[in-house]
């Protein structure tokens, strides 16, 4: 360390994608000293909070105890953009399900009798009455959801990065973590600078309590403690709307449909102000391949977006015959249960980990952050998150 520098903070958080920029803000709003830090230039495309748009919903078929941190993270949207002045979320309503006995319409049901939310089952002939932009079987099993439907994730990072500036919190972005390491005094990081006089410079950043939100880079952070996580690329690709109101918001729903064994195909309508590519946002949940983060950059595969147009073209009319406006990739990061890891680090006390998304976590980003903020505080949370636990799967 002697070419380097040490700065303190109370709590650091590393990762200031949709959880950690969440984190940032919830601490910053308690007047805790906090320094974020991340490896780009946040909102950007190079992980997993991109692409102008990510489902939110409230009867949630993977796990009902994931409800009550639902509501409260709308709520937390809702704060969020009164405080930026920005909009943040939109109610499009959201219709999910599939063939006869699916898992998807299953789950929404139990969720929604769990916790007395409002959603209706209907069935593929319903579905075709109301939205005859859907081409379904009369018999499908599908729950029709009136709060569902989409927030804005890099809206939302700036959003909670300006929330968090506003009130002291400190930013230092393009700053890749080199080391971390944590003890019973409290917690560092160590960024390489660039800046000093000797290549390898680095400036040592120290604290009470740290948090690691660093998507799919957590594997290398967390260096083989804890569960295996997985990073996984995905593919998503726009079809252009031809400004056909029924693929745009306020006609068309969000929209889930299982295949069984297969990869889910999910849409977003367009909206206005979504910026570029511009049409029917379309994917397939969890069909990309295992990768490192940096594989992000890859060229998109062309057999790939073939296949979610198909897919696609199978349940929304016209989808065939519609030109690509754009395609992108995302990061998925796979936990073993496909649930999430939030808490305490299993060797660290004072050091919150969140990781393992899994591909359905930005719409959790505000309460999470939330949780991670009372973990690194407090060292612990009321929030109801212990189902989510690192150590679920044992120490590692």
């Amino acid at each position: 360390m002697a070419n380097g520098q040490r700065v303190r903070s109370d709590v650091i958080v590393v990762g200031l994608g949709a959880m950690g920029s969440c984190a940032l803000a919830s601490l910053a709003r308690r007047g805790v000293r906090a320094l974020g830090i991340d490896r780009y230039d946040p909102p950007h495309d190079l992980g997993s909070s991109h692409s102008g748009s990510r489902v939110i919903r409230l009867s949630y078929f993977e796990h009902t105890d994931y409800v009550p941190l639902l509501r409260r993270a709308y709520e937390g949207f809702d704060r969020l953009a009164h405080d930026a002045g920005e909009r943040l979320r939109y109610e499009t309503g959201l219709v999910a399900g599939g063939a006869p006995g699916n898992a998807v319409a299953a789950g929404m049901m139990r969720s929604a009798r769990d916790h007395g939310l409002e959603v209706e089952a209907i069935d593929g002939r319903e579905l075709r009455r109301r939205h005859p932009q859907f081409t379904v079987p009369d018999d499908w099993e599908l729950v029709a959801e009136r709060r569902g439907g989409f927030v804005r994730p890099e809206a939302t990072i700036r959003s909670a990065l300006g929330v968090a500036e506003r009130a002291g919190a400190r930013v230092i972005r393009n700053a890749p973590v080199a080391r971390w390491g944590a003890d019973g005094s409290g917690a560092w990081v160590e960024v390489a600078d660039g800046l000093g006089p000797r290549d390898g410079a680095v400036t040592r950043y120290e604290t009470d309590a740290l948090v690691l939100a660093g998507g799919a880079w957590m594997p290398e952070l967390l260096g083989g403690v804890g569960p295996r996580l997985q990073p996984t690329r995905e593919t998503i690709v726009w079809l252009d709307d031809a400004g056909d109101p029924s693929w745009q918001h306020g006609s068309m729903p969000v929209w889930l449909f299982d295949r069984g064994d297969q990869p889910a195909v999910y849409g977003v309508p367009a909206f206005p102000g979504m910026g570029r590519p511009q049409g029917l946002k379309v994917g397939l949940h969890g069909r990309g391949p295992a990768v490192r983060p940096a594989q992000i950059r890859d060229e998109v595969d062309d057999a790939i977006v073939r296949e979610t147009i198909a897919v696609t073209a199978e349940r929304v009319v016209g989808a065939a015959t519609r030109a690509v406006a754009g395609t992108a990739h995302c990061l998925y990061t796979m936990s073993p249960d496909s649930d999430f890891v939030v808490g305490a680090h299993p060797e660290h006390p004072n050091v919150a980990i969140a990781a393992g998304f899994s591909g359905h976590g930005f719409k959790f980003a505000p309460v999470i952050g939330e949780a991670l903020a009372d973990l690194a505080v407090d060292g612990r949370t009321a929030l109801p998150i212990g189902f989510l636990s690192p150590t679920r799967f044992g120490r590692g």
